[in-house]
């Protein structure tokens, strides 16, 4: 039987609801992994790289009894496994660094930093595909780069006498982050073309896993970890990471790209919430202005962000910087949109996100 039009709408507000649950687990990142990382609330200091390889593996191992009911859709080549090997060397490179920066950063602009990997991936794909802003986008992107890097950094730099201190430094490592994961979401576009996306974000999650582990032995890295630490290594993990992108990933599949990306910007928002009141971090008018300045910059330019004019983007993130991204892009070609009012809601969503099914 058919799924009818009212059925539809009261599915799509789980969707909302899913989208939102996802963007508030992503954002408890920032503010669990901050005092294991810089040896708070009289913590033993865990190595940055040490908690990669614990993030990663346990989220290999969550995501394994999920992909035993997924159907594989191509077999790995040669090409697959150099792909996955790149993505994982990028993801690696991106978590450690921003677990580096998040050490001498504070939480709050951690947070709001969350959505860089999204600008970086949009100028990466405007430069891969020649595409140009137009005027009417040119101010919403400003807004974005004005709100989430040149107010906060400007603000450390002003309460730091305009020297390079280790919180100015921590944000810049954290913005360099979000460029590393946009190079993720780039690499990833391949195998987001050919595999489902439970089993990418296995496979990669293990491959990352693996990359840390030899670094680990290669620098031989003490892996300094206290049993009480493991719960909140494992809320990381799990919650933050395996749960967000599971909801992300549903979410999206049924209120779109669009709507996607404008809700999963709040992030940011829970993060700064997060951080105030588990962290204790006092949140300025300055963090408002630039929560305030990216969330409008985003809304302005979501056709742009979610990728609505000749590509659309489906964006596996988990926006928590340690994120692991499928991006699959289909060109919406006119043949196709005139198919689309023949076929059922079901197929129209399967052809446009060909990876998003979930169980």
């Amino acid at each position: 039987m058919g799924m009818s039009v009212l059925d539809l709408v009261r599915k799509s507000h789980y969707g909302y609801y899913f989208i939102i649950l996802a963007a508030a687990l992503a954002a408890l990142i920032h503010v669990i992994c901050k005092p294991m990382l810089d040896g708070g609330n009289n913590q033993i200091e865990i190595n940055p790289i040490v908690m990669a390889f614990l993030i990663y593996f346990i989220c290999g191992i969550f995501f394994t009894p999920l992909v035993k009911k997924s159907s594989t859709i191509s077999k790995v080549i040669r090409k697959d496994v150099i792909f996955m090997m790149l993505i994982g060397a990028a993801e690696v490179s991106a978590l450690i660094t921003y677990f580096y920066g998040i050490s001498t950063a504070t939480a709050v602009n951690a947070s709001i930093f969350s959505n860089s990997e999204i600008i970086f991936a949009l100028v990466i794909a405007m430069l891969v595909f020649k595409e140009r802003l137009h005027i009417k986008e040119c101010i919403p992107f400003s807004m974005i780069i004005i709100g989430m890097m040149a107010i906060p950094i400007g603000n450390d730099l002003y309460q730091n006498n305009f020297s390079l201190g280790n919180i100015v430094t921590g944000d810049l490592l954290i913005i360099f982050s979000g460029l590393l994961y946009a190079v993720d979401i780039t690499l990833c576009k391949y195998l987001g073309d050919k595999f489902d996306v439970k089993k990418t974000v296995q496979i990669i999650s293990f491959t990352c896993a693996a990359i840390t582990i030899s670094i680990i032995a290669l620098f031989q890295i003490p892996m300094n970890v206290e049993l009480v630490q493991l719960p909140n290594i494992l809320i990381m993990s799990i919650i933050g990471t395996g749960m967000s992108t599971l909801f992300f990933l549903m979410g999206l599949k049924l209120i779109g790209a669009v709507r996607t990306v404008l809700l999963y910007s709040t992030t940011s928002v829970f993060g700064i919430l997060f951080s105030g009141l588990i962290l204790s971090e006092v949140i300025t008018p300055v963090d408002i202005l630039s929560a305030v300045l990216v969330l409008a910059g985003i809304f302005l330019l979501r056709n742009k962000l979610a990728g609505t004019e000749k590509v659309v983007e489906t964006e596996i993130i988990n926006k928590t910087n340690t994120a692991y991204v499928v991006l699959a892009k289909t060109e919406l070609r006119p043949s196709l949109t005139k198919a689309m009012p023949n076929t059922s809601i079901k197929e129209k969503i399967n052809s446009i996100f060909p990876n998003c099914g979930i169980g």
